[in-house]
């Protein structure tokens, strides 16, 4: 697999790994990477975010086995703790997403079978919670629709006219 540009971050963190929290300047990190950091990294905390999907530089520090933990844009310094690798990447964050759009569920709020269903998506599917979390609600979503149609058909009074021959008689008027 291609290394992403945030690579020497990942590599950079790999070898913190006798530290329990790293703190670093947004200038060291740009001295790790090489390159300047967007200015959405300067501006925006949703960038700093624990979040895989859409964030190469999320999956760098994600990856190396560590978190986003706490923020300071003002100061711009962030801090980095050793990711539980069980465990929400999100959780313990003194940060969210500020997005609107945002739906933030912390571990606690979910019941444990829920939480071993995500677990054991991760387990045989890869990736984190989250991806798990998005996976899990979008395949509940089919089922519904397609247990929805089900009883739609079920319901609905069984067709007197073949289907077929509708659909000819229907092609033949616009030809005429």
């Amino acid at each position: 697999m291609k290394p992403t540009k945030y690579e020497p971050l990942k590599r950079h963190l790999e070898g913190m790994f006798q530290h329990g929290e790293v703190r670093l300047s947004f200038q060291e990190i740009e001295r790790v990477l090489g390159f300047s950091l967007p200015r959405s990294a300067y501006e925006a905390q949703p960038w700093w975010s624990n979040t895989r999907a859409g964030h190469s530089q999320a999956v760098a520090w994600l990856d190396a086995g560590w978190r986003t933990a706490s923020l300071d844009l003002g100061a711009q310094r962030v801090s980095f703790v050793k990711a539980d690798r069980s465990g929400v990447a999100e959780e313990g964050a003194t940060f969210q997403h500020t997005d609107a759009e945002a739906i933030v569920l912390p571990p606690s709020a979910l019941h444990t079978r829920a939480l071993r269903m995500i677990d054991e998506h991760v387990a045989e599917y890869g990736g984190d919670r989250a991806s798990a979390c998005i996976a899990l609600l979008d395949q509940l979503a089919n089922d519904r629709l397609a247990a929805m149609v089900d009883w739609f058909q079920k319901a609905s009074p069984p067709l007197t006219v073949d289907v077929v021959d509708l659909i000819r008689e229907d092609r033949d008027s616009d030809e005429r």
